[in-house]
């Protein structure tokens, strides 16, 4: 019976990371953070506490369902991105319970694949942060200008540019023609997601790797290969009349 509790617990540990990794698309992609805060209690409970419990049954419940509560208001109470300024790419931008930023400042030890996977969700994590801090208005043209001036230059500084992470620019520039008090309208989003798309080029499906990148490398370029295309095919099917 102890042998099979244990094989349960390692087979539900072998799925805690790759959940905890598929949790950071909440934080990127959801404008609500309660939901990836919501994911994390519910993970902790399933992937972490159970096989806790299952390995060390003398734990008391109330001790393992008291871990879980506060992990859970832990969740509710850190923020999904970091407090980083958006200034250098580089820095970790994903908040400090994600898989990314957890595993961000050691991806140099780690394999191509986890490297890249790592600073294109990072990256994405950055500009996701630019999202969250537009301006609620913009009251003129010239502060429009210069707003957008400042992104460009930051935009332009990552020395890898993900296609991957086109659709959070997208949705950068659309949260922009939201907040201003001018209509800018479908050009200026049509423009926008164009001139990027010339920039950010890097395509995971397209990166070699190394054999021991294997299995997880062939993973991350189905997983970016379908933004990338999708996100082509997309804006390439888009057409503004003058």
């Amino acid at each position: 019976m102890k042998r099979l509790k244990l094989v349960f617990a390692i087979v539900i540990l072998l799925f805690a990371l790759p959940i905890w990794r598929f949790i950071d698309f909440a934080v990127i992609f959801s404008p609500f953070e309660f939901i990836s805060s919501v994911a994390l209690f519910i993970w902790f409970g399933l992937f972490v506490a159970i096989p806790v419990k299952l390995v060390r049954p003398q734990i008391k419940t109330i001790y393992i369902v008291l871990g879980i509560f506060l992990f859970g208001a832990l969740s509710f109470w850190v923020n999904p991105l970091s407090n980083q300024a958006t200034l250098d790419p580089k820095l970790n931008h994903c908040g400090r319970l994600t898989y990314t930023s957890t595993f961000y400042p050691v991806r140099n030890i780690l394999t191509e694949a986890h490297l890249d996977d790592l600073e294109v969700r990072n990256q994405m994590c950055w500009v996701r942060k630019m999202v969250s801090r537009v301006p609620q208005k913009f009251d003129s043209a010239d502060e429009l200008a210069a707003y957008n001036n400042l992104l460009t230059d930051k935009l332009m500084k990552p020395e890898y540019k993900f296609r991957a992470t086109l659709p959070m620019i997208a949705m950068l520039h659309l949260q922009i023609n939201m907040s201003s008090h001018m209509e800018l309208g479908p050009k200026y989003l049509y423009d926008q997601v164009h001139f990027w798309l010339n920039h950010y080029t890097v395509e995971i499906s397209q990166r070699q790797y190394s054999a021991l990148s294997w299995p997880f490398s062939k993973y991350i370029q189905f997983e970016y290969g379908l933004i990338e295309r999708n996100w082509e095919g997309l804006v390439d099917a888009i057409q503004i009349s003058e």
